[in-house]
């Protein structure tokens, strides 16, 4: 029961002991945000928060079905100006650089000639065309020209220029179609604008709010919860100062000396001494058992050979020559009293397990182990100075980065902004008149321009039907002009009357279209072209300016030495902020330091210089333990080591092996018997006193057999048992006073390195120590620096302002809407002017004439006056 005691002590001081003082409490560290740092302080952050998601996604401008129109009015505003805007000249004219001369006014002239022709080409057709209409009218009705006489000259080519008059007036009624839906579309579209921009300016209000509320949140992570984390860690370490410093001094030596290992052996040694004296007892125990067994035999051989003796002296020459019996007489050959004492040894071993050996090496692996707490002790001063520091510190980093959270609190006015837009529809702008009433006036002056192009239509598409079906399908298509029937008659009415009606209105809507497309198309062409493009050209002409090394830029604002925003931001012309740029980085979704280059007036490496604050090294330095009076192997543990030692070195397991491999008896047992049973032989069947010698004979050989298999036997078997036992001592001992010796070599040999080296082992590892506190803060000003100039704001919402606001709803909602209603309306105009012209042809063909040419081929027949009366030239 004692061994076992001391078999689990051991297991347990190897296990177990010193572990509380050697290792990270905690060993890892983590946070609520997914921060992690492991057993050796490697920092892994976690991604910053993404915070509100933007409602404005970046996406292409949906037409809507549009695409076709839209493309017709941007190729006929791209006819109409030149290929590149002259910016140069525009600024020259602005800040007075460019005087306006006749090679400007050329200049301009090839950019905007298109444009100024068909401005030309909108007022004159205004001016022109109703007096053309009433020259037209008067033509007619009072003069019976211009077609205003009843009467049709026939020939073979007649049905032929009816059919291409036809065929001509429907294709141009299909495109006054088309012009019709395009500007009913375009209208409904337009309706719907107030309310696209108002949703589109409030969601993009919403998202810089979101931006900024976001990067504060994506700031308070880096600057309170990142430096929190960090903290966290360092007070760990430092906190843990023991088992880091001092375990890895205690690490070195053991790597220098084993020392653990020395240790282990050592503990284990007790153990070993208790199989050495159960061993011993063993061995012991069956010296007394082949003494035993030994005299039994001894005894048994001496009686058989003296009733052998007297059995043949009694039978005579009868029974043959007397057996040899000097060999049972003379007993055994092996005397267990010159077998070694082992007392003296056993004593030994028990006095050593009685000394309590591994209470003994347990306190010198206690002295060891207590290096850590020394350390721990010894450091309390510099730990909470350096703790101290990192607060200071702290409170550096938040009152930095608080100044942006501070600015960043800006965008929260946005929220107004927001309620302002949201409120433009109950806007009043004159008396009772409101925003929303004003787009209802606008969306019926629109259905009032499309029911107009439609009646257009109409006109000219039922007249033309009628027109055919009069002609072709009523019998009248071989009938003579005077003889035509109502259907076609109305049919040329019905034409007549839409070319009153484009002679009334047409000069009008041309008036609206001339308009319109003053302000329309040099927006698309100016404004539009110019957002859409990817370089963002616009801006590099007129903000941007350009390295002041290729001299002076010219800008909005006049020439311009260097970059503009850089100036006026920074003060300093050669830092490359520009509108281009900044929209570019926030276009990829790049950080707001990257794109508005804001290291230039905030120094953040000078802020996450932490060493100015943080002094480890000249703290660390300060650490000093005295590793010299630590003892790790007592003299009373290496006297009972030297005794365990010399017991085990005065057995001499090599001469006890050799007598327990001895004959123990020299009697032939089996000569001896066949001599017995021979006699025995002899006397069977003889008269008295030979009967009584076989019966004696007989019981002789039984004796001989029994002590053969019994005493002989048991002394044999004693011997093996006793050196198997020999055996089992020497392959537990016999190692050991070499062990003993090396481990009192190794520990003090550690000793010796603890008095002289401990001092420069405990810098070495306070230096490490060092280094790691100070990686834990190079690792948190990495991160920082990562993520601010990577990942911290990014800038895509105002990207996403410019893409949505200029370009999908300014240009792509507001201004392509507007182009378009002139478009359709201007191709709608063109098609009326051919559809008058058309109308009034073919009108001559499908209505009923007064009178018959006089070179008609139906002049021969009698006159048919119309049955309708008169039919007015119109």
């Amino acid at each position: 029961m004692k061994s076992c005691l001391l078999i689990l002590l051991s297991l347990y001081i190897v296990c177990c002991h010193g572990n509380p003082n050697k290792e990270l409490s905690p060993k890892t560290v983590t946070d609520s945000n997914g921060n992690y740092a492991d057993e050796e302080s490697q920092l892994t952050y976690a991604a910053i928060p993404e915070g509100i998601e933007y409602i404005v996604k970046p996406e292409e401008y949906k037409y809507q079905g549009l695409l076709p129109l839209i493309n017709g009015m941007q190729g006929f505003v791209g006819i109409s100006f030149g290929k590149e805007t002259p910016w140069d000249t525009f600024l020259g004219l602005v800040d007075g650089s460019v005087s306006f001369d006749q090679a400007t006014i050329l200049e301009l002239g090839k950019w905007a000639g298109g444009y100024a022709a068909c401005l030309v080409i909108g007022f004159l057709f205004f001016l022109i065309f109703p007096i053309v209409g009433f020259c037209f009218c008067c033509c007619r009705c009072c003069c019976s020209n211009c077609g205003g006489k009843m009467m049709q000259k026939r020939d073979d080519n007649t049905s032929a220029w009816r059919c291409c008059y036809i065929i001509t007036l429907f294709l141009s009624c299909t495109f006054l179609f088309c012009g019709m839906v395009c500007t009913y579309v375009t209208n409904e579209r337009m309706s719907t604008l107030f309310s696209e921009v108002t949703q589109t300016v409030q969601e993009n209000t919403v998202d810089l709010q979101s931006f900024g509320n976001n990067t504060i949140t994506q700031i308070n992570y880096v600057a309170i919860d990142g430096f929190n984390f960090t903290a966290k860690v360092m007070l760990r370490d430092l906190n843990n100062i023991g088992p880091i410093v001092g375990g890895a001094v205690e690490e070195s030596l053991s790597q220098q000396a084993g020392i653990d290992a020395t240790f282990a052996q050592l503990l284990a040694l007790d153990p070993v001494l208790v199989n050495m004296i159960t061993d011993l007892t063993d061995v012991e125990n069956k010296k007394q058992a082949i003494k035993t067994s030994i005299s039994t035999l001894d005894a048994s051989m001496t009686q058989l050979a003296t009733d052998i003796d007297s059995t043949f002296a009694t039978c005579g020459a009868t029974c043959g020559s007397a057996p040899d019996t000097t060999g049972l007489k003379d007993g055994t050959n092996f005397d267990p009293d010159s077998m070694p004492d082992f007392s003296s040894e056993l004593q030994d071993l028990e006095d050593v397990q009685d000394s309590n050996l591994t209470g003994l090496v347990i306190q010198g692996q206690e002295e060891f182990d207590n290096i850590s707490v020394r350390v721990e002790t010894e450091s309390q001063s510099t730990v909470q100075t350096i703790t101290d520091m990192v607060s200071d510190f702290e409170t550096v980093v938040g009152d930095a980065l608080g100044g942006v959270s501070d600015m960043l609190t800006l965008f929260d006015s946005i929220s107004n902004l927001t309620s302002t837009i949201g409120n433009l529809g109950n806007m009043t702008l004159t008396g009772s008149l409101t925003v929303d009433d004003l787009e209802k006036y606008r969306w019926a002056g629109g259905v009032a321009l499309t029911c107009f192009v439609l009646l257009i239509f109409l006109l000219q598409l039922v007249g033309l039907v009628f027109g055919c079906l009069g002609c072709c399908c009523c019998g009248d298509k071989n009938s003579t002009p005077t003889e035509r029937g109502k259907v076609s008659n109305c049919g040329g009415l019905l034409l007549m009357a839409s070319v009153g009606l484009v002679f009334i209105f047409g000069s009008l809507i041309m008036l609206l279209v001339t308009l319109t497309y003053v302000v329309g198309a040099p927006l698309e062409e100016i404004a539009c072209v110019n957002l859409r493009d990817p370089e963002y050209t616009i801006f590099k002409n007129l903000i941007d300016g350009g390295s002041p090394d290729t001299g002076p830029h010219t800008t909005i604002l006049g020439d311009q030495e260097g970059y503009l925003l850089g100036d006026m931001a920074f003060g300093d012309p050669s830092i490359p902020l520009t509108v281009s740029g900044m929209l570019t980085d926030c276009e990829n979704d790049k950080s707001a330091w990257e794109a508005l280059y804001v290291d230039n007036f905030f120094n953040l490496n000078e802020v996450l210089d932490f060493k100015s604050t943080i002094d480890v090294d000249t703290e660390i330095d300060k650490i000093s333990v005295d590793l010299s009076t630590i003892e790790l192997i007592s003299p009373d543990t290496k006297t009972e080591l030297t005794s365990m030692r010399d017991a085990i070195d005065g057995i001499d397991f090599t001469g006890l092996k050799s007598e327990l491999s001895e004959q123990t008896v020299t009697a032939d047992f089996q000569s001896l018997r066949t001599t017995l049973q021979s006699a025995a032989d002899n006397t069977q069947g003889q008269p008295s006193p030979l009967d009584t010698v076989h019966t004696n004979l007989i019981n002789h050989i039984a004796e001989l057999d029994r002590i053969e298999t019994e005493d002989y036997a048991d002394v044999k078997t004693s011997q093996d048992e006793m050196y198997i036992s020999v055996q089992n001592l020497e392959s537990t001992a016999t190692p050991v006073p070499d062990q003993i010796n090396s481990l009192v070599t190794a520990l003090e040999s550690t000793q010796s390195v603890l008095q002289v080296d401990g001092e420069q082992i405990i810098k070495n590892e306070s230096s490490k120590f060092a280094y790691r506190v100070v990686g834990v803060g190079e690792q948190y000003a990495t991160f920082v620096n990562n993520t601010i100039r990577t990942s911290l704001g990014k800038c895509k919402p105002i990207s996403n302002v410019y893409q949505s606001i200029l370009v999908n709803t300014l240009c792509g909602s507001v201004i392509d809407s507007w182009n378009c209603v002139w478009f359709s309306l201007g191709w709608s105009i063109a098609f009326m002017v051919l559809g008058l012209i058309l109308s009034v042809k073919l009108a001559k063909h499908i209505r009923i004439m007064e009178e018959l040419h006089p070179d008609d081929p139906g002049t021969d027949l009698p006159y048919r006056p119309p049955t309708t009366g008169k039919v007015h030239p119109i």
